[in-house]
């Protein structure tokens, strides 16, 4: 009877923590802090320790000149006519030079926004996808690895049952 419960017990211990190691990815979905350890989900850490601000850095410059002539075309509508439209008195004072001069300092301007304006959307497109992953999709993601994960998990079973009948035969035989 012995050998029966000590199996049993140490396969339902091995199953319970092929289990955890699922469940740890996913829980908890907003962080825990218990006795000064703060405990949050290891998909979540992952995602926060993605380095895209650094990735961005590296790529600003480029970014920012490849929409040089997007901007620059955009100004140039915006001046010569919507400008006109909205306001028609302006339009008689501003000719291409004083254009060009707006231009410029407007190009300038957005060159020293652009980094910060980056920064601040991959923080916010960053916050948005953590919440939308454990809000949405984390869910749907454990349901999918607890399937897919339900073979190893009734391996641990088994294995955990041989382990403890060894146990039982090892301690009989002492």
């Amino acid at each position: 009877m012995a050998i029966l419960v000590v199996s049993l017990l140490t396969a339902c211990f091995a199953w319970c923590i092929a289990w955890a190691y699922i469940k740890i990815l996913f829980i908890p979905k907003t962080p825990i802090r218990l006795f000064g350890i703060q405990w949050e989900s290891a998909l979540t850490q992952i995602i926060t320790k993605l380095p895209l601000e650094r990735l961005i850095d590296e790529n600003k410059t480029k970014a920012f000149k490849s929409l040089i002539p997007f901007i620059d075309q955009a100004l140039d509508s915006f001046f010569k006519e919507r400008l006109v439209q909205k306001m028609p008195m302006v339009s008689m004072f501003v000719g291409d030079k004083t254009i060009t001069q707006l231009k410029e300092v407007f190009m300038e301007e957005l060159s020293q926004l652009f980094p910060d304006l980056i920064k601040q959307l991959t923080q916010s497109i960053q916050e948005q996808f953590l919440s939308n992953l454990s809000i949405k999709w984390a869910p749907i993601l454990e349901t999918i690895l607890l399937k897919a994960t339900q073979k190893l998990r009734w391996i641990a079973f088994f294995m955990g049952a041989i382990w403890g009948w060894l146990i039982c035969f090892i301690l009989q035989h002492l």
